[in-house]
């Protein structure tokens, strides 16, 4: 492979910076292996002979299966509300998700 990459602490660690990820001196070592394993295995697979190999786009058998939509009738407001472990009028209360700060 001639555009090599030179995978070191350094390259991880500006990975793992574009990543939001705080690893230890330990962890980006192991990681250096790790990505010098991957590029390694990506090198081997540059060198299969795909010429004349068609692509395939779909590589599985499974078909969707398609079906008309059927209107049903909903459980009834008052049913619903009375499942629910907190409500006020006719919705059902749930705890705050998003805090402003």
């Amino acid at each position: 492979m001639s555009d090599e990459v030179k995978v070191d602490e350094k390259l991880v660690r500006e990975i793992a910076t574009l990543a939001r990820l705080d690893l230890s001196h330990e962890e980006t070592e192991m990681f250096v292996s790790q990505f010098k394993d991957i590029l390694d295995y990506v090198g081997i697979l540059n060198e299969v002979n795909t010429e004349n190999v068609p692509p395939a786009y779909l590589n599985s058998a499974n078909q969707s299966v398609v079906r008309k939509d059927q209107i049903e009738p909903s459980t009834p407001t008052d049913d619903f509300i009375a499942n629910a472990p907190q409500s006020k009028d006719d919705y059902v209360v749930i705890p705050r998700v998003h805090l402003e700060q």
